[in-house]
């Protein structure tokens, strides 16, 4: 984020309506602009044409899962260092270990605290930035 006035656009890939809606209020009233998708098949296409600063990711939804969105992110070298949060209702510790070990940056399961989420973004904010800056020598 080069532009100082620039709000972070933040992509929340949630198919339930009230989680989104409630990310997206969350999101904005912290001074973020924040772009919905309903479906894996959705973030794909906006991943595609859209720069982001953070995706918020489920995981299960109906057609493309969170972790072939995950696997599309990483795989391409235009967002292979975007950071993903999971936030999902897959709690176990073989689903975090597995998230995790795919390539998020964070995970969080549901329910969620609102708090810890913007935190989470705002440290994938300036962890981007840092990552994004040309590396500094001598």
């Amino acid at each position: 984020m080069s532009d100082p006035d620039r709000k972070p656009r933040i992509l929340i890939v949630e198919d339930h309506p009230l989680i989104a809606e409630l990310v997206e209020t969350r999101l904005r009233i912290e001074g973020m602009q924040a772009i919905k998708c309903t479906s894996g098949r959705e973030a794909l296409e906006v991943v595609g044409r859209e720069l982001l600063d953070v995706v918020i990711l489920d995981i299960m939804m109906p057609d493309v899962d969170g972790y072939e969105v995950l696997r599309h992110i990483r795989s391409r070298s235009t967002t292979a260092t975007l950071p993903v949060i999971f936030l999902t209702a897959k709690s176990t510790p073989a689903d975090i270990e597995k998230g995790l070990a795919m390539g998020a940056n964070y995970y969080i399961t549901k329910p969620f605290s609102g708090l810890d989420l913007v935190r989470k973004v705002r440290l994938c904010l300036g962890e981007h930035a840092v990552s994004s800056q040309p590396p500094v020598v001598g």
